[in-house]
């Protein structure tokens, strides 16, 4: 696996990237302050010079820009594993289904189940191997921000929309000591509806919208959905929740793209169901791998374009600040030799033939 490439042969901190910027910045201003009658054109080299762009190493060190590009390149593996297991399925299956086919021996059953629950670990593994970059319908999300869409019952825009004002109180996680209220009036729209809802549980976590039914849909984290899912509670005052107490209402992920758990091949019947399944989840996955490249791919450009733009203005630098050199040098007074043996003191030829050999 290989991350965005970073040019840089050592590695770099942000002391080293302020200490290089400096002392170029500063070496630049004494040669061209060397004297007051210095020419216009001088300064303003001298004014580039302080704000020179940054090596191309430096310039690509981009933490989120590495950690996105990493999650899709681990996206990119796991689905070529997955692809590569149901194709094996698929051949087993089909191997065993038709007209005139006659059942499969018990061991021939055996290794099939084994396939499929091979791909049921291996389909379990999606967000640890993906980073948290692929959710539970193949969509490609940032690293970390898979999220898994549910419903909650009794929270339906029909329920809310109509009867008398209530206030409701949801606890996540168990914290009934920190209950956020949810105020529902007459003439409240279902839009009114689920930015109330998202206002009060987004700092817990818990994101609201609607789904394309119009109906109030909760979405959180896959990593945080087990304590989500059991310890979701809501009071209401006696109308919508009967009870006025805190009680766990019933919720309802929203289904997986891919199901593996619930393949099975103990008759024809069932064989025929798991390898159409298994046909439309190597689609599936097929395409969420083909727009993970496509990113990578447009990643890759966006980079090179960058990097271009950036080089010639680095080209451009490196010849103001060559030109302002020359001409402060040539004055030959005491103040230009003091700026510039201060400036180069220490520096050999070996040295800055190392360095443009890095450059």
């Amino acid at each position: 696996m290989q991350l965005a490439h970073v040019d840089s042969g050592r590695s770099v901190g942000p002391r080293t990237i302020e200490r290089h910027a400096a002392t170029r910045s500063d070496a630049a201003t004494r040669i061209a302050a060397t004297t007051e009658s210095q020419a216009s054109d001088a300064a303003r080299h001298a004014r580039s010079a302080r704000t020179a762009p940054m090596r191309g190493g430096l310039r690509s060190f981009d933490i989120q820009l590495n950690q996105r590009i990493a999650a899709v390149q681990r996206t990119v593996e796991f689905l070529e594993r997955a692809d590569a297991q149901l194709q094996s399925i698929r051949t087993a299956l089909a191997a065993h289904i038709g007209p005139g086919r006659a059942e499969p021996a018990s061991d021939i059953i055996a290794e099939l189940s084994y396939k499929i629950h091979q791909f049921e670990s291996l389909w379990r593994e999606r967000v640890a191997a993906t980073g948290g970059a692929l959710d539970s319908q193949l969509d490609q999300v940032e690293p970390g921000e898979a999220q898994l869409r549910f419903k909650v019952r009794g929270l339906t825009i029909d329920t809310l929309a109509n009867g008398e004002p209530e206030t409701l109180y949801l606890a996540v996680g168990g914290r009934t000591q920190h209950a956020v209220a949810v105020v529902i009036e007459p003439g409240l729209d279902a839009t009114a509806i689920a930015q109330r809802f998202d206002r009060a549980l987004a700092p817990s976590g818990v994101r609201v919208s609607r789904d394309r039914h119009g109906e109030l849909v909760f979405s959180v984290r896959e990593t945080d959905w087990a304590n989500t899912r059991d310890i979701l509670a809501i009071k209401g005052d006696g109308r919508r929740f009967p009870t006025g107490q805190f009680a766990i209402p019933r919720i309802v992920p929203e289904e997986p793209l891919v199901r593996p758990d619930l393949w099975t091949v103990d008759s024809p019947m069932a064989r025929r169901a798991t390898l159409q399944q298994v046909i439309d989840a190597q689609e599936a996955v097929r395409h969420a791998r083909q727009l993970a490249l496509e990113m990578l791919s447009d990643e890759g450009h966006r980079l090179q374009t960058a990097d271009a733009t950036a080089c010639a203005q680095e080209g451009k630098w490196c010849e103001d600040f060559v030109r302002t050199f020359a001409t402060t040098a040539g004055r030959r007074d005491y103040r230009t030799l003091a700026a510039l043996s201060s400036a180069v003191h220490g520096i050999h030829r070996d040295r800055v033939r190392a360095l443009l050999l890095r450059m």
